[in-house]
């Protein structure tokens, strides 16, 4: 039996706009992601396929200078386009954000350490994560002590930008 491959109609990924806002609370309180904090994102982005929300990520800034860190949260992909890459390609684009700026990235999550090793995350305790990132809601207890802590530290390619 030969397969094909889905046809996948082309998502464009993008800033967030005041007008996501709704849908992208629905889909992060669907997928059991927490909202606290959200709102401090230095990054939104979304998977806008034909005018349709396909998904989101977003990325908070802690600190500054060398001491600067950013959080990967809100990670969610709507039911209809599970299994199409949308994730991967929301999560590779809110990475080469951080690469412009050459600073480290770390994730909570409960359902999915396993997802993150591809992009370049090792999972690490807690309190391995940067300092700067204690600011963050999640790490003050929007996410549950449970989460899986993942560490993405800045790459060769991108140190000292």
């Amino acid at each position: 039996m030969i397969t094909t491959p889905r046809e996948v109609p082309p998502a464009l990924v993008r800033k967030a706009t005041p007008a996501d806002l709704a849908v992208i609370s629905d889909l992060l309180a669907a997928a059991g992601l927490p909202l606290a904090g959200l709102h401090n994102a230095a990054h939104v982005l979304v998977a806008d396929a034909a005018g349709t929300l396909a998904g989101t990520v977003a990325l908070e800034r802690h600190g500054s200078g060398d001491a600067t860190a950013f959080l990967l949260r809100s990670v969610a992909v709507a039911p209809a386009w599970r299994g199409r890459g949308v994730g991967a390609t929301l999560t590779a684009a809110a990475l080469a954000l951080v690469d412009d700026v050459g600073a480290p990235v770390g994730l909570l999550t409960e359902t999915a350490a396993g997802y993150f090793p591809r992009f370049g995350f090792t999972p690490v305790d807690r309190d391995q994560l940067p300092a700067a990132l204690s600011a963050s809601a999640e790490l003050r207890g929007a996410c549950p002590a449970s989460a899986h802590a993942l560490l993405r530290p800045v790459t060769d390619a991108t140190e000292g930008r």
